[in-house]
């Protein structure tokens, strides 16, 4: 029987001394919990490691020390397949976003923490983008024929007004610190996309051992079974899985829905503390049979 995660200890506010030590800390050092919880040692490892998110993604330090990696990896694919419309779904500062438009003509980005928009601005800035504010939620940037149309919202909302406004997307870029399964059939169905690029945040609950969270995100697993303990090869395997059947659940009829082709994939930092980006071709299925069967193997 699982039981509900919650805090045994009355929180208490970290003063702004202790963040920024911790921002000094996590701008030299990767996370290490022994040493952190050396200079922390009033703070719990659950409250250091839901501090240390927080002040990644507020300082755009979240993957910093292998964004070279996925920008490359990104570049790569862009070469390859020449997309002409793409939606960023969760572009943060939009590291990723400026890497698609060097190949791209159009990119529809979309960004839940409005407060991310200053550091958008700040990276079109460095690449030439001129910015217009359409309204408090929809800002346009443009370099001679490219457009990024950025959305201050959620990227369902966004993949909705998308659909409504019949825009053919041939890529979608998944790139969040947590998963997008969840999310996966109902954005593959607004935008039916050619190709797919995924980053796998899950690893994350992989290593916290959040067997809660895995059991919920491995769909064609038995949610009563705890997937745990779980290697990084098979847990590779296990989301390749889970990406597969998501895409071909999307719908209620099987040719209506999607069978994901994956062609390359990329280790983000060590295999152990990193994260995996996959980029899939998006296809129709072609039969449920052949599909169940190589998903079962």
């Amino acid at each position: 029987m699982l039981e509900r995660r919650k805090a045994y200890n009355t929180p208490i506010d970290w003063s702004i001394e202790e963040e920024k030590s911790l921002l000094e800390f996590l701008e030299e050092h990767s996370f290490d919990s022994k040493k952190l919880k050396e200079i922390f040692p009033l703070r719990t490892l659950p409250s250091i490691r839901s501090k240390v998110r927080k002040l990644r993604i507020k300082y755009d330090l979240f993957g910093a020390s292998y964004r070279d990696e996925k920008e490359l990896f990104t570049t790569e694919i862009a070469k390859e397949i020449r997309p002409k419309i793409v939606f960023d779904a969760y572009a943060g500062a939009g590291h990723q976003t400026f890497k698609w438009i060097e190949y791209a003509d159009i990119i529809y980005a979309s960004e839940k923490m409005k407060w991310k928009l200053i550091q958008f601005e700040n990276l079109a800035k460095h690449n030439q983008f001129k910015k217009r504010k359409y309204s408090d939620n929809l800002y346009v940037f443009r370099k001679n024929n490219k457009k990024i149309y950025l959305y201050l919202g959620d990227a369902l909302d966004v993949a909705a007004e998308l659909k409504v406004k019949k825009i053919k997307v041939d890529l979608i870029d998944l790139d969040t610190c947590g998963s997008t399964l969840p999310l996966l059939p109902t954005l593959l169905l607004l935008t039916s996309p050619s190709h797919l690029v995924i980053t796998h945040g899950e690893f994350h609950s992989m290593r916290f051992k959040r067997e809660d969270v895995l059991r919920r995100l491995f769909v064609h697993k038995d949610i009563s079974n705890n997937p745990l303990p779980i290697g990084v090869d098979e847990m590779s395997c296990e989301l390749d899985k889970a990406v597969k059947v998501a895409a071909l659940r999307a719908h209620n009829e099987t040719t209506d829905s999607f069978w994901l082709d994956l062609k390359k994939e990329v280790w983000l930092g060590s295999r152990f503390h990193g994260m995996l980006r996959r980029y899939y071709k998006v296809n129709r299925p072609t039969a449920t049979s052949d599909c169940i069967n190589e998903i079962s193997n």
